[in-house]
Formats: C-alpha cells, structure tokens, sequence
C-alpha cells in the first residue's frame, strides 16, 4: 500500500548541491555500508562499502531485486521493502522482536539479526532503513544502511557477565554506535560536508539535534566552526580542503590529532565541550576528503560522535581494573574505526574451492606467513606456510568431508567441533619457524554450502595465540612453583609449631622457672607466674625490672649479686624466701648469658625438698652414728643387768622381804625390766637386719599379733573390731618382722585409751593397685598436732616410760617391705594409722 506524507503538512527538501557534487558520489564514498531501492524493489545504488561487507559487487547487483542475497538463502522481503510496501506489519512477522521502530529518524525503522556467514565471517548486523520521500510526500525509494557489531556483541556479552551496571553503560553505548550507520540527509550520525570553498552543503539532522543549530541555517555558510568554538577557526575537514596539514598540529596538536589507520587521507581527533547542544561532551571527529575523477580535493565529509558515555565509563572502570580499562579502550578504537572499511580483513584468511585450489589469501595472511598471496591464488599449496611435506590442511578436509581424518592428522592437537558455528572445526598447533617466528596458531575452518547445501568451498582463520599460550605455560610454572613454596612454608610452619609447642610445653611442665633479663635487668621472658593472685603474672612483669617483684628484704642482697654477674660472675646461689602461704623456701640461682645477645638467662630452682632431704641424711647419718654407739652401749649394759635382775630375784626369795622392803624389790625389778626393753629396743633400732620374706596371710599375722596383746587388752576392757578383707591374697613378707610392727601399733593404742575403749582393725585392698591397705584405729586421746610430725622419730615420745623408738622401729620394718605407714589423729578424737603393702 501507498503512505502518503500530506496529512502530516510537511515540506521535504533535498540536500542542496552548490558545487555539482551528487548524493550518490557522497553515499558511493561514505563507509558505512548502504543501498537504495525504488519503489519496485529494484536496487539503485550499492556502495563500495556494502560490496565489501558483503562480498557482492555492485555490477551484480544494481537493477536487480537480489539485495537480500547476501543475507538470506531464499527470497524474503528486507526492512527497506517492507517500508516501501508500507508493510509495517510485516516488521513483525519477519523480524519479530528484532525490530523496531528509530527513535531517531522519522518513520524508520532499526533491527538486528545474526548471520553464519556474511562476506566470510560469523557477523551480528544492525539495520536502519527510511523512507524517500517526493515532494507529494510519496514514498518513492528506501534507503538501508548496515553496521556490522559482531565485535560489540561479543563485547556486550563479555561485559554482561562482568556486571549488570556495566551492561546497561553498554546498552547505551551500543544505542549509540547504532547511529554511526548513515551519512545521508536523516542519518543517525551527526555529520556534515563542506565544499572546496568552505562552504557547508549538507548538515543533517543528527547533527542538528547534536549542536542545537538548524541546518537550513548553516547550509551554505561558512560557520562549521560556531557549535564548537566562540571565536571563527578551522575545523578539520577545513583543514583537510586546503591540504594544509602542518595547521592540524597547531589547531589540534593536544586533542590527539592523528591519520586515520582504516580510511586513506582521514584525520580523526578527539576534543571536549562544556557546552554543546546543552551538555558536556567528549567528541570524537573523522575528517575525509572528497575527490573528483581527477583525484582532486572537491570537498570534505565530517562526522561526529558523542562519546561522552564511553569516556565516563572508560574512566570509572580505570578505577576498577587495568584489563577492563584496555577492553574499553580496545571498544572505542573499534567504533572509530566502524566508519570506514578497508579492503582486506586483518584477520589472516585463505579460501579453498571444492578443488583444493585456493582462492582467496588475504594481506593479514600474507604478512604472518610471509608468502605472497599472489604466488599461491589458483594452486592447492595451502599446505607451505605449515609443514614441509604436501598435507591437507583442516580445511581440505572439510571440503572432502572427511572428518575421521581430523582425527589421524591432528588428533594430537585439539582438533574439535566448533561450539558456536555449525559444521566448523578448531585446532591448535605449535610451528617452529612461520613467517620467521615461533607461533602457537589457533585455526577455525567453516565449510561454505551453496543454495543446495552442498559444500563447494572452505574457509580457515588463523590466529597467533603464542603469547596467549607462553603466559598460560608461564602461569602454570609460576603456579607450580608458589604451590610447592606454599606447601613446603606450610611444612616448615607446621614443624616450628610443633617445635615450639614442644619446647613451650618444657617450660610450662618445667619445675623451674626461667626469667630472660637485658643488660639493664628488664624482663624479656618468664616461664612461669610468680603470684597470679598478686597480679604478678609473666605476662604483666614482661618489660618491669627483676626488683619489681622481689621482697624487700631480698632486694639488697640480689641487686648485689645481679652487679656481680653483670661483672661476669655467673657462679649460682641460695636465697630463702616466703611463699605465698607464707611457708620458707630455698631457691638456688643460676645465671647464664646468652649467645649471640645481650640477655641473661636465670634460671631459678625450689630446691627446699632438697634441702630438707639433706638435713634429714645428716641427721640420719648422726643418728647412726648414735645407733652405733648405743648399741655398743646396749651391749655393756645388758649383761650386767642381767646380773642385777638376777640378784634380786635370789636376794627375794632368800629374804623373802614383807611391807615396804618387798614394794622396793619389786620398784627395782621394774625399772631393771624397763631398762632392758630400752636396751632391747635400742639394738633392734641399730641392727641392719633384712626382712625373711614368704608368701604369708596377712589377716593371720595380724590376728597373732593381737593375740600377743592379749593381756594388755583384758587389762583395759577394750572392745576389738576386726573388719578383715577375705579378698586378700597370700603376700610375700617377713611374718616375724610385721607382727612385732602390728603389735607395736597395738600396744601403742592401747596405751592411748582408757578403760572400755574401741580398737578397729580393718584390712582391704586399694582399687587399680597392686597393693593391700591395713587400718588401726583407736579412741585414745589422740596426738597433738605439734607432735604430729615428729612421731617417727627416734626418741621421741609422749609416754611417761617411753623409749622413743616404737614407731621408729615400725616405720623401718614397713620400709624394709617397700610400704608406706601415714599416722592420722586429732588431739581428744583418737588415731588412725594406715599401712599400705604391695601385694606382689
């Protein structure tokens, strides 16, 4: 159907050309790439641009309605019929959600599609097309332009995943690249042209809605420079007119002015404006001549894009990350260079037909192999630049069909199925010398079908991921290599843990204490607590002086031998101390420098046990002495007491004295009998003697032992309890031995009660020990808590008549058993004596 433009009341006017310079020589020069159709369908003009994004010439295709060719296998209607045909419908059924409608030029409409293979290569395009007016305001032709943004999808994609801010910066971004795609009067593209005179005669809507100045306004003037700049100056395409390029380093010398690399005779810069159409922008300029068929300069197109949002955001992600920051720039340099295509992609390419003959070998591939395409276009040597012997590259074996060949020639190299293009394959491989370097080449070949599907050419890809390859080989070395330290550090770390909880462990089960002091006597280190309760912890003394924490009266003396060992003297000695019971103990001081530094080791010792041990030899050893020398007495005194005993036993019975002579036979025969126990008690005490050993019953001997207390029982009324342990086993002792030690504990109770007292004796054997418990308990006044201590001592008793070496005596016999004898009691509470025997 027929849209017709009156009702909208609008006048369309043609670009004005004041130099003789058609529309079709500026859309024939322009890079992006473009075509027209008439109200027919048939194509009017297909630029150079478009012949090289596609692959077809414009000879073959203008008079023709096979624009969608290069696009779609079959016949299908493009956006610029269906806006011929007025068809906006159609968009929908063709396009989907692919289209949609410009929110830049009136009445067009924009869509993206992705094609497998487009002039040789996987590409994402994007459509623009609008319609051309007469002045009826009938559509009379559409116009279409192309951008291929394969590599900003990919970009996009990449980005996506990185961040959902960032892949809404690049939405915008690509919304904004989408503009580039024509130069035409319309164009989304902001973009003007002067003529050899520098005059303006064309300045298109973009540009106007970019700079706030109407076009109708500046056609034909010479005030390009007004958007820009308060004062008149030249702009670059100005510049590029007169050929005057020395004045671009003047003008434009830090806006980074500098020659185009895609497009032959361009100049592109950048500037910023603090107002321009409203806003602050970043713009980014590419400046081409015009030539006539002379090859003469007749004008100059300028376009103009608005990189403000690429710029903010190249800044914030500086901010964040060096690689995203070289990934952005990589960005910008590519939407510079979408306005102009060159002939030859930079990607090293080469085409095979269905008979192995190459037929394409691009520049790119030229300059990595070093061989000339023009050399190989028409032969079947794909093969030299790789291996030294003829051999099917991957791409002769896609044009076979031959895939289990893959396997054979290049199974060894990761040869595999493309996952992104269909029927494709990739392989890597490593060659020593190509193009006069070690390369590490990755390949991509894609079988090329014809209408009926069949293959009837291949095309293969290269690219150099050496350095890709060297860092990842680099990366795994560098990641073995900390992976073996990290271990190895964690092994050491490990073993001094262990060391040094060994060695805390020492310290801690140490009975010393060790004090690390400086030369000044500060603390550096203390194993051990003095006092926590006192606050004197080692942690709290660290960094106090050794005086700190020592009693005044201690104070003088120390500091006194702290000097001397200052002085070298490290011979140690004694000092006496209170506790914190307030209980006296003897510490020995030892001090020894440590090597290497300046710090004194003191080692500090309890040696109070010690101390009492060795009183208790010297008084052991005095007292055998003493056993000695009362044995020898014993003995000179037994014989005439025996005599003495004797006399008066005759003398009694021949005077047979009566009253108070008889009282005086009978006082002195007891103190004869009393002195011949303590001679008796005196040589049993002094006598060396070792026990006779035999497995006995221990609960008998202590019945015989009882048994020989008899008469000292009846004679005080006192009740015996016996508790005897059936569970006790035969025990290896000196039977003779332990029943004068238990009738010694016997008698020694029974002279400890009164009349009626209670004697318990008790027998079991104690739990996990090899050993027997005897119990002899009285209710007898009990000991003093004074005496307490001393109860084993020789001589010491608490008995009118006493010799002092009853306990003594029993004391001896259970050590000479390897026993144990402890004595219990409370003064008015009676004793407990507890006799332990191993029963082994």
């Amino acid at each position: 159907m027929t849209v017709s433009r009156t009702d909208k009341k609008k006048t369309v006017r043609p670009a004005m050309n004041r130099t003789g310079l058609s529309v079709e020589s500026i859309l024939e020069g322009s890079p992006i790439p473009t075509f027209v159709i008439d109200r027919n369908h048939k194509i009017i003009l297909w630029n150079k641009a478009c012949a090289e994004l596609t692959g077809y010439d414009a000879r073959d295709m203008i008079g023709t309605n096979r624009h969608y060719k290069p696009l779609y296998p079959e016949r299908r209607p493009l956006v610029a019929d269906l806006i011929v045909d007025g068809d906006i419908e159609g968009l929908e059924t063709y396009y989907g959600g692919k289209a949609q409608k410009s929110t830049v030029i009136e009445d067009a409409y924009e869509a993206r599609d992705f094609f497998e293979n487009l002039g040789g290569k996987r590409r994402h395009l994007y459509f623009l097309a609008a319609p051309v007016y007469d002045e009826k305001g009938e559509i009379i032709a559409a116009i279409e332009t192309l951008q291929d943004v394969t590599r900003i999808r990919e970009l996009e994609r990449y980005l996506t995943e990185s961040a959902q801010t960032l892949r809404r910066e690049l939405d915008e971004n690509i919304r904004l690249r989408k503009t580039i795609e024509g130069i035409i009067e319309g164009s989304p593209i902001p973009t003007f042209v002067i003529d050899r005179n520098h005059k303006i005669i064309l300045w298109n809507r973009a540009f106007t809605e970019l700079s706030g100045i109407d076009g109708a306004a500046m056609i034909g003037t010479d005030n390009q420079w007004m958007p820009f700049y308060k004062e008149k100056r030249p702009v670059i395409a100005d510049l590029i007119v007169d050929n005057d390029l020395d004045a671009l380093k003047q003008f434009y010398g830090k806006k980074r002015v500098q020659k185009s690399s895609v497009i032959d005779g361009a100049y592109e810069a950048t500037d910023y404006y603090e107002n321009l159409g409203g806003k602050r922008r970043h713009l980014y300029f590419l400046a081409t001549p015009i030539y006539d068929e002379k090859g003469e300069i007749i004008a100059a197109i300028e376009t103009l894009q608005d990189v403000t949002r690429e710029r903010e955001l190249e800044l914030s992600l500086t901010e964040h990350a060096g690689t995203l920051k070289r990934e952005l720039e990589e960005n910008i340099r590519l939407r510079k260079t979408i306005e102009g295509i060159i002939e030859g992609s930079p990607i090293p390419t080469f085409v095979i037909d269905r008979n192995h003959k190459i037929v394409l070998w691009n520049r790119a591939f030229t300059e990595l192999s070093g061989i000339d395409g023009a050399a190989m276009i028409g032969t079947d040597n794909q093969w030299m630049p790789f291996y030294k012997e003829k051999r099917p590259v991957i791409a002769d074996l896609i044009v076979d069909n031959d895939l289990d060949a893959l396997k054979q020639f290049y199974g060894k190299k990761r040869v595999q199925k493309s996952s992104v293009i269909d029927g494709a394959y990739e392989a890597t491989d490593y060659y020593e010398n190509l193009g006069g370097k070690r390369r590490h080449l990755y390949f991509l070949a894609t079988p090329i079908h014809d209408e009926k599907g069949e293959i009837i050419a291949a095309i293969e890809t290269l690219q150099d991921v050496t350095r890709e390859r060297e860092m990842e080989l680099s990366l795994k070395e560098y990641a073995e290599t900390m992976k073996n330290e990290l271990e190895e550090n964690i092994y050491l770390r490990k073993n001094m843990e262990e060391l040094f909880n060994f060695h805390q462990s020492i310290l801690d089960s140490s009975p010393d204490r060790i004090i690390v002091l400086n030369s000044e006597g500060i603390v550096s280190y203390m194993s051990r607590d003095v006092d926590a309760g006192r606050g004197l912890t080692a942690e709290r003394l660290k960094g106090k002086h050794f005086s700190e924490f020592i009693a005044p009266e201690s104070r003088e003396f120390l500091q006194e031998r702290w000097e001397e060992i200052r002085q070298g003297n490290y011979k140690p000695f004694e000092i006496e101390v209170n506790d914190k019971d307030g209980v006296r103990r003897n510490l020995l001081m030892s001090a020894r420098p440590i090597k290497g530094t300046d710090r004194l080791l003191i080692l500090q010792r309890d040696i109070t046990d010690f101390k009492e041990l060795e009183n208790r030899y010297y008084e052991s050893q005095k007292l055998a002495a003493v056993g000695q020398l009362s044995a020898g007495i014993a003995h000179e005194v037994r014989n005439p007491l025996s005599s003495i005993k004797m006399s008066l036993q005759i003398l009694e019975k021949r005077m047979n004295p009566a009253g108070n002579d008889l009282k005086r036979f009978h006082i002195a025969r007891k103190e004869v009998e009393h002195l011949e126990k303590l001679v008796s008690d005196i040589l049993v005490f002094a006598r060396p003697t070792e026990p006779d050993v035999h497995l006995a019953d221990l609960n008998m001997c202590l019945e015989y032992s009882l048994a020989m207390a008899e008469r000292e029982v009846e004679g005080k009324k006192i009740k015996v309890q016996t508790q005897f342990d059936d569970r006790v086993p035969l025990m290896p002792f000196d039977s003779s031995m332990l029943q004068q030690a238990f009738l010694n504990l016997y008698l020694n109770a029974i002279d400890a009660m009164e009349e009626s007292g209670t004697l318990t004796i008790r027998t079991g054997l104690v739990e996990g020990q090899d050993k027997v418990m005897i119990e002899i308990i009285d209710t007898g006044a009990g000991i003093d808590e004074a005496a307490l201590p001393h109860v084993f001592n020789p001589f010491f008793t608490t008995k009118k008549y006493g010799t002092g070496l009853g306990l003594s005596q029993v004391k001896k016999i259970i050590d000479l058993h390897r026993g144990s004898i402890e004595v219990l009691s409370r003064k008015g509470e009676g004793t407990q004596v507890i006799v332990t025997l191993p029963a082994k």
